[in-house]
């Protein structure tokens, strides 16, 4: 598997920003970083790999943050985190990082996906006591290390998009940049005050259960037109039903359900990128007898119906 490495920003180039494009044989695309006057960074990907590739993030600093998801498929890891979290298409998140280093396992599919980031000690500063009054549960997250994930909203979906195709350049760039990136930060902490914001943090799992889930995992995507059942892979690593749900929402941020349809129709996207299958044979590889029902999937999870899937794959 490539390995690309993104470094940190060299001094002098914080206030305008940085792109650091993905080498010609890795993809196309790359990752903006930018650090703006209120003490928050921006790190802004957009890119297409032309194989499942990992990045490694290094001198990644402690910070506490939101991230945007809109496409892509990667499985992330931050330093102080013994487990990985699946992020994909149309997630958003909250999390408190305290290690100096990154890494991510990264599909195919393009990226676009944005990470709001301050120094925790300037996060309440910056945010005001009020606010912390309005979610309580934010104060807490700035004391332990966390990870909280939810779905975006059709106004950060909005946002997203706009930073996306952006047709400034300079210092214009930068200020729309800012913009659109307190814009998100207002759509998810109201998205969090109104859900009375995240629990707080849950005792960590056992290295043994981590283990566990991962083999898990690897068991319900061994056969994708015939999987395990649910309560087959929970007897398999060793848990109670109520037990294995939690801890693999924990190790992989959603639930095993959703964990095997998103694998399913990720692998169906890749028969229909490659050619090798029509959209009955890809629904049929994938477990779904129906192909109305798979076409139904497909389209909520790519946004386009199966037919189009290739032609209508973005690119950077």
């Amino acid at each position: 598997m490539k390995t690309i490495r993104i470094l940190p920003k060299k001094k002098g180039e914080e206030e305008g920003g940085v792109h650091l494009p993905l080498p010609p044989d890795a993809g196309r695309g790359g990752v903006s970083m930018m650090s703006l006057a209120s003490g928050i960074q921006l790190l802004f990907s957009d890119y297409s790999l032309h194989e499942t590739t990992r990045m490694e993030y290094a001198s990644f600093p402690a910070v506490f943050g939101f991230g945007f998801c809109l496409s892509g498929e990667i499985l992330n890891q931050p330093g102080g985190f013994k487990a990985a979290d699946a992020i994909g298409p149309d997630q958003s998140a909250v999390f408190h990082f305290t290690g100096e280093s990154m890494k991510e396992v990264v599909a195919r599919r393009r990226v676009i996906r944005l990470n709001i980031m301050m120094e925790p000690e300037k996060v309440e500063a910056f945010l005001g006591n009020e606010l912390q009054m309005a979610i309580p549960s934010l104060h807490k997250l700035l004391r332990h290390p966390y990870r909280a994930f939810d779905s975006l909203t059709p106004a950060m979906k909005a946002a997203l998009l706009q930073l996306a195709s952006c047709p400034y350049e300079g210092r214009i760039r930068s200020l729309f940049m800012e913009g659109k990136a307190l814009e998100l930060m207002a759509c998810k902490l109201d998205q969090l005050h109104s859900r009375k914001g995240p629990a707080p943090p849950e005792p960590g799992l056992k290295t043994g259960e981590i283990d566990r889930i991962h083999y898990a995992g690897e068991l319900l995507i061994a056969d994708l037109e015939n999987p395990i059942t649910l309560s087959e892979a929970a007897r398999q690593a060793g848990m109670c039903r109520s037990r294995f749900h939690y801890c693999f929402r924990e190790v992989y941020g959603m639930t095993p359900f959703h964990f095997l349809r998103h694998q399913r129709l990720e692998a169906a996207g890749r028969f229909l990128c490659e050619g090798k299958l029509n959209v009955t044979q890809a629904a049929c590889a994938v477990g779904y007898a129906s192909v109305s029902h798979f076409t139904k999937a497909f389209r909520q999870h790519t946004g386009c119906l199966p037919g189009q899937y290739r032609k209508k794959e973005p690119a950077p």
